[in-house]
């Protein structure tokens, strides 16, 4: 019997352990590891940002939450079938639009991988980079969930190595001066802030939603709340250093990338190490990504193969616009869906919820009594 239970906590662990891995590795994407998307969305704001990378954090916890628990209660088995429970009668149009949304994502990632060949080369005559990373997320969306999960395992450590040794160095090797910059040379508008906050938070829950889905079918509802606890409270850890590092230097703003800058301040190991996590970060959101987009197309293709297949070659010819082209031209185009997709789960959500509680009270009319 005790065999049996240290079993099963065994496995809930690592179960649990799973679920934090794929949550957190499909919202650190190449933006959030490079440092401009901390910036742009909290750094900027100064003190007013620190103290939303709490509310961002918690908001994380939640909406996971929600999502894995619709993967139970929805018992969809393709995407499409989750459109129409979403969107009711509009489903048709939302899953165009949210698909089209998902294949510019992925174009922006494998383009991407084009900008750091770029840093690494100097030279994007041959985009070999991209080629590399797209057929190794074939692989890896073939793999399953699983395998996505053991990549992400391997960017969790690095990262936090990385951001560790930024935050020590920001801290102890800043002059004190600095620190009013908590307070001054900052964007201090709230109303900004929130804003930028939420379209944040909104925007990686799009990104990350669907695959939570899948994974919370296989779940339980004690492994999501720790999973997603868990999440929150890391990317509360990691927002608000990384914030923080940014804030006390200003000079890294001027750069594309911050905590590529701020690596040489460290050591000339970590600025290899940064070039390594930015890969990651890119090739995780772009399995991540691409395993959305060829779970939707298997509604349609009953071959899983052609699904990813397809998937892969059409948002790389996409890619070839140039990253700058997709994130100024095509990235707005996705950014009222973001917010309108989270609140109408959340409605969902809520609709699943009460009509649970009915069936409960139709089944137990009556308060149960205890001896």
């Amino acid at each position: 019997m005790n065999v049996k239970l240290k079993c099963k906590k065994n496995y809930n662990k690592m179960t649990t352990l799973k679920v934090f891995l794929i949550f957190f590795g499909t919202i650190v994407g190449a933006g959030f590891a490079s440092g401009r998307e901390v910036y742009v969305y909290f750094a900027r704001f100064g003190i007013i940002g620190l103290f939303l990378t709490i509310f961002a954090g918690f908001s994380f916890f939640w909406l996971g939450y929600i999502f894995l628990q619709l993967g139970k209660k929805c018992k969809v088995n393709f995407l499409t079938d989750f459109f129409k429970l979403l969107f009711g009668k509009f489903s048709v149009i939302f899953e165009i639009i949210i698909i089209f949304s998902y294949v510019i994502v992925l174009g922006a990632m494998f383009a991407g991988f084009d900008s750091l060949q770029k840093i690494i080369l100097n030279n994007t005559t041959f985009p070999i980079i991209s080629i590399v990373g797209a057929v190794l997320c074939v692989l890896t969306v073939i793999g399953g969930v699983d395998k996505i999960s053991k990549l992400n395992g391997v960017l969790l450590p690095l990262l936090l190595i990385f951001l560790i040794a930024i935050f020590l160095s920001s801290i102890f090797n800043v002059d004190l001066d600095n620190y009013t910059n908590l307070f001054v040379n900052f964007n201090n508008s709230i109303f900004g802030a929130i804003s930028c906050c939420i379209i944040f938070i909104c925007s990686n829950m799009f990104l990350t939603g669907f695959i939570l889905m899948k994974t919370g079918k296989e779940t339980t509802n004690n492994i999501d709340k720790k999973a997603s606890i868990l999440t929150g409270v890391v990317l509360t850890i990691i927002t608000f250093c990384a914030s923080l590092s940014i804030i006390l230097n200003p000079i890294s703003i001027q750069y594309d990338m911050p905590f590529v800058y701020l690596a040489f301040g460290v050591s000339k190991l970590f600025v290899i190490l940064s070039i390594i996590i930015l890969w990651l970060a890119i090739f995780t959101t772009s399995v991540a990504t691409m395993f959305t987009i060829s779970w939707w197309l298997s509604g349609y293709i009953n071959d899983k193969y052609m699904s990813v297949f397809l998937t892969c070659i059409l948002s790389f010819l996409l890619s070839r616009v140039g990253f700058s082209v997709i994130i100024d031209v095509f990235y707005p185009l996705t950014g009222f869906m973001d917010i309108i997709f989270i609140i109408c789960a959340i409605i969902l959500y809520k609709k699943l919820n009460l009509v649970d509680k009915m069936n409960v009270q139709k089944k137990y009319p009556y308060p149960i009594k205890r001896e």
